[in-house]
């Protein structure tokens, strides 16, 4: 598990417990679900950039030094 996921599960955590506290209606609660919501968000597009590379791409970060990974500016 990623400090990710535990940071979203701390999150819901306090979330439950802040509006079972200040009620549903309270903007502690209100602002406790947007906290779960940006770090959601935030997972969701660190999966998206993480899909998006190719094997090239991940090849080079592996072995910045193999020749077919050099860049050169013409």
């Amino acid at each position: 598990m990623t400090s990710q996921n535990l940071d979203i599960f701390q999150a819901l955590d306090e979330a439950r417990a802040i509006c079972n506290q200040e009620g549903t209606n309270s903007n502690e609660c209100i602002l406790a679900w947007e906290i779960v919501e940006k770090l959601r968000a935030e997972q969701s597009h660190q999966q998206q950039i993480t899909k998006r590379k190719t094997d090239l791409e991940r090849y080079c970060e592996i072995h910045p030094e193999a020749i077919e990974c050099r860049i050169y500016d013409i």
